[in-house]
């Protein structure tokens, strides 16, 4: 973290490692939503997180939950964004926000509120006027909660994502742009990102904003075709998935953790920076789960385990400890302590019956 008093210049993304406040530094991330875990979990899971050697929580924004009726929003609870973001700083955790509007997430619709479909000629991710007049009516309600949790204004906040993975929708040439200038528009002045799988480069970037990857196989090829498209800029890998979300009837994924330590190991080595997606899944409370149409409808469970490091309880997993291990080896120099805290103890079960 930046000197008590120093002026923050913020994250910056030239060159072989990205930098803040001047200083090399390497992103260690975890994606851990903050609407999949009760807010009285919220500082175990983040105690975990950063036990395990990381240093930065990410987390993506459902505005399907902000804004259930049109105009009406919600910030309290489950749903108290502020209050997650201070929790983050209060920890010395730095965040990657990621504010859509689409989300993706194996959640509802994406994250995009229901009663957007009332329009008989809605067309979602685009330029679409009453589309994107409902979005910047959602970051009018959301981004003045969270400017002030930037960085450069003396928050956690070092990175912003511009939509996500939209190179894989890619039906409106102008919408990022759009979407850019909504944000910008609004205060943020952090580092912007777009992230997307390797089919999705050459249509979801926006020129000169950081493009970012999305994978969880041959991460040599991933990232040297990432590499080759933006060569004088460090590299993130910002989904890294550490395993895969549950359609309801099929066996629970699993990503070995042999196979896992050497994804990871091979991610560290090239090097680049990383954000686990996910470190903690949680759960799709509600019926908040998503679905995919590919040779029929199918459903995802309540469930968001994800097979991920912290059990969907929030309990420490071997992939945990593997991942403790290889960060404290293979990380930049100075981007884990030498001496990480103690992990706290798993939670506490009970049984109802």
């Amino acid at each position: 973290m930046a000197t008590e008093g120093m002026e923050r210049t913020g994250l910056v993304a030239e060159g072989e490692n990205f930098t803040l406040d001047g200083k090399p530094v390497q992103l260690l991330s975890g994606a851990i939503h903050y609407f999949r875990v009760p807010r009285e979990y919220w500082r175990d899971r983040m105690l975990k997180l950063k036990a395990c050697g990381l240093n930065t929580l990410e987390t993506y924004v459902c505005w399907n939950l902000h804004e259930p009726e049109k105009g009406k929003f919600d910030f309290t609870g489950m749903l108290d964004i502020a209050a997650y973001l201070q929790e983050a700083a209060n920890l010395g955790l730095w965040v990657i926000f990621r504010p859509g509007p689409y989300i993706c997430a194996e959640w509802d619709y994406g994250g995009l509120p229901s009663w957007l479909l009332r329009d008989p000629d809605m067309q979602v991710r685009t330029t679409y006027q009453p589309y994107m007049d409902a979005v910047e009516r959602f970051f009018d309600a959301l981004l003045p909660i969270v400017k002030p949790f930037q960085y450069k204004e003396g928050g956690p906040i070092i990175a912003v994502q511009v939509e996500n993975e939209y190179g894989s929708y890619a039906r409106d040439d102008k919408y990022l742009s759009a979407v850019k200038q909504a944000v910008e528009s609004r205060g943020v002045c952090e580092l912007l990102f777009t992230s997307d799988n390797d089919w999705g480069f050459n249509k979801g970037h926006i020129p000169g904003v950081l493009m970012t990857a999305n994978f969880n196989f041959n991460p040599k090829k991933q990232l040297g075709a990432l590499k080759k498209m933006q060569p004088n800029r460090p590299l993130m890998v910002m989904e890294f998935w550490s395993g895969w979300f549950d359609h309801w009837g099929r066996d629970h994924h699993k990503l070995h953790v042999d196979k896992f330590e050497q994804l990871l190991g091979d991610i560290l080595r090239f090097p680049s920076s990383v954000n686990f997606y996910m470190f903690h899944g949680g759960t799709n409370f509600g019926f908040m789960n998503g679905a995919n149409y590919i040779n029929g409808y199918k459903p995802d469970v309540t469930s968001y385990d994800y097979d991920a490091p912290l059990s969907e309880a929030g309990d420490p997993t071997p992939k945990y400890y593997k991942t403790r291990e290889l960060l404290k080896t293979l990380a930049m120099k100075g981007a884990v302590a030498n001496e990480l805290p103690e992990v706290p103890p798993a939670t506490e079960k009970s049984s109802y019956g």
